[in-house]
């Protein structure tokens, strides 16, 4: 499984997308791909997103925008020089790739694409929980009725 590491070069940080991989000497991490320069906006609000009437992938899409509004960015998802579109997937400072370190996650091409692919798959505990990882990893902070809601949307769609 993929996930998100940061190094620090030069007092700045950048992403990678790694992944373990055993060895004769142990577990190693093998970078995948580079992701971008890290930006960090503070969070200003706590602004929330009504999901019952969504779809899922529309609510996420909600729910990661309302993110980003409550981290300082304008209504066309502009952050400094920075931008996100997230229809396109795509993070960018003029023409370099960016990832915004959110809460405890990052978002990026690749934690929107896990988001909105997710696909509910094993026991409802099984599923409730990767996804709970899929969205903290991509930067979300959600309430519980909110998390709540959005499991039940791709549970019961993927499970009937």
């Amino acid at each position: 499984m993929a996930f998100v590491r940061v190094k620090k070069l030069k007092g700045k940080e950048y992403a990678y997308l790694v992944e373990n991989t055993w060895q004769d000497k142990g577990s190693r991490q093998k970078v995948k791909a580079y992701l971008g320069k890290v930006v960090k906006p503070l969070r200003q609000k706590e602004g929330l997103v009504d999901v019952a009437a969504m779809q899922f992938q529309e609510a996420v899409i909600a729910l990661i925008k309302q993110e980003l509004l409550n981290h300082g960015f304008n209504e066309n998802l502009e952050f400094e020089k920075a931008k996100a579109d997230l229809l396109n997937k795509s993070f960018v400072s003029g023409k370099r790739n960016i990832v915004f370190a959110l809460n405890e996650g990052f978002l990026c091409a690749h934690t929107i694409k896990e988001a909105l692919d997710f696909k509910s798959e094993g026991y409802e505990e099984q599923a409730g929980a990767k996804l709970a990882t899929v969205l903290v990893e991509a930067g979300l902070k959600l309430p519980k009725d909110v998390f709540v809601a959005l499991f039940e949307k791709i549970y019961k769609a993927n499970n009937t």
